[in-house]
Parts: structure tokens; sequence; C-alpha cells
């Protein structure tokens, strides 16, 4: 198996153990967990944007998509510090990866930038990454 594929898995943990503490140990202050799973899935929906960065191209289009992940982490981490409610902005980190998946299907499925390999990562990581997130927005 491929480092990438093992360090990718591994960046699931946190958020496992996030949905256990919540709902069996409880070490953990609830809004803490809420507040740690919203700045750490901010920070991967960002690295995810990054990937989309391939200056070799000089493609606008492709280069802002790239940058959109960063903007929109920024924005939901802002108004976390604001106090919005934290379950919204959970559920908005969700919505903004699953769009950036099928974003990305669409991508590759064009051709403009292939990512077939990436996407067979992609899919089972978002998906258990979203679904950690929305058990954790139910701790509340």
């Amino acid at each position: 198996m491929n480092l990438k594929y093992i360090v990718s898995y591994f960046g699931l943990v946190p958020f496992f153990y996030l949905v256990v503490d919540g709902y069996f140990l409880e070490f953990l202050d609830i809004n803490f967990i809420l507040d740690i799973a919203i700045y750490m899935a901010c920070i991967i929906f960002t690295f995810i944007g990054a990937y989309n960065w391939d200056f070799k191209k000089n493609n606008f289009y492709l280069e802002l998509y790239g940058f959109l992940p960063s903007l929109i982490s920024i924005i939901i981490i802002i108004f976390n510090m604001l106090g919005y409610s934290k379950v919204f902005l959970i559920n908005s980190v969700v919505i903004a990866f699953l769009a950036q998946l099928i974003v990305d299907l669409f991508i590759t499925m064009k051709q403009i930038f292939p990512t077939t390999y990436y996407l067979k990562l992609r899919i089972p990581i978002t998906a258990s990454l979203s679904l950690s997130l929305i058990l954790i927005s139910y701790l509340v």
C-alpha cells in the first residue's frame, strides 16, 4: 500500500476518537470536540483544495478552484470564533467536502485534471470524514 494512502487514512483517527469520546468516554468537553472537529476539517479541506494547484497548466479556473477551500475554511473559522452555531458550521464543512468531491469527479471525468487514483482515495475518506462530522454534530 502506498504511503499516501496510509497517511490519509490516519487523518481519520482523530475524528473517530472524537466520535468515540463524545458518545462513550466523555473525557473531552463537548465544545472542545466541536471546535477541534471544525478546525481539523477546515485544515483537511484546505489541503484537498491545494491538491488542485498546478502552476504548469496556467489555468485560472483550476487555480481559483484550488484556492476556494482556503477561503471557505477561513470564513468558517471566523464564524466559529464569532459564536455562530457549531452544528451549522460542521454541516457547512460536510456540504463543502461533498461539493468538492463532486466537482473533482467532474474534473476527472472531463480529463481537465485527471486524478483517478486520487479519487479512489478521496471517496472513502470523504465519506468516512463526513459521517464522523455528522455524528459529532449530533453530540449537541
